[in-house]
């Protein structure tokens, strides 16, 4: 047996342009550059390079990434077209929960999870709990009551579906707090991260469901984002959407 070996550096940044900060990441990542193997034996997984990461995105990068699909989708800079954007965008929708409930197990278009079921219908011993609504309802009262709060967020991980999965979820914890009675900030915490494929995508996605979900529906807005990865790491020799390892 070969000796493991793994380090992951850390890195930081705080910026305003969303472009910037995803040049910076790769930048750092393939200056991280040491080949790694990880997930099962069967369906292990070569990165290139590896880092964990802190992003504090403020000012004109929430207006990038809430306008993301022509941001992302009409930057040259991007190999990935408004298409490939707005993929992310709709899998938080009612509808493509609901398309994926209805296709039978083992089909080769059911994912094991989506985020946004884990949000909407977070499995209980009585049935499911809609954080979704939890979170907004939480975040109005403290509106209301001119209070600030640590408690609102939701989760994703589900142990004794997770714990053994080949495809657990990469997104761990959405959490979300008032800066004042108009303003919000959130905080993203990924377990596992694709950087060249996946990593502004997401952030697009999630974000402008917390746009339509909570912030609109309190008369808010998202003031800031904090992304955090334990690993976010760019695959071997290829650009390829694998989002959920």
């Amino acid at each position: 047996m070969k000796p493991m070996k793994r380090r992951i550096n850390p890195f930081s940044i705080r910026e305003n342009d969303l472009p910037r900060a995803w040049a910076k990441l790769l930048k750092q990542g393939l200056r991280n550059e040491r080949p790694v193997v990880f997930g099962d034996i069967k369906d292990p997984k070569t990165l290139r390079g590896e880092i964990r990461s802190m992003v504090v995105l403020e000012g004109n990068a929430i207006d990038q990434i809430l306008n993301g699909v022509e941001v992302l989708g009409n930057d040259p800079r991007f190999k990935f077209g408004p298409g490939y954007v707005q993929m992310y965008v709709n899998e938080y929708t009612m509808e493509y929960v609901g398309q994926q409930r209805s296709l039978p197990d083992g089909h080769k278009k059911k994912f094991s999870y989506t985020y946004y079921d884990r949000f909407r219908y977070y499995p209980t011993p009585t049935g499911s709990f809609d954080q979704i609504e939890a979170l907004k309802k939480n975040l109005g009262e403290a509106i209301e009551n001119g209070i600030f709060s640590n408690r609102h967020q939701m989760i994703t991980w589900i142990p004794w579906i997770d714990a053994y999965s080949n495809s657990p979820p990469c997104l761990q914890r959405v959490w979300v707090t008032l800066v004042d009675e108009k303003s919000l900030a959130t905080r993203l915490d990924w377990r596992s991260r694709d950087l060249y494929g996946a990593w502004h995508v997401n952030l697009v996605a999630v974000a402008n469901m917390l746009q339509r979900d909570i912030a609109r529906p309190l008369d808010c807005k998202i003031v800031e984002i904090v992304d955090t990865c334990d690993s976010l790491h760019i695959y071997n020799g290829t650009g390829k959407k694998q989002s959920r390892l």
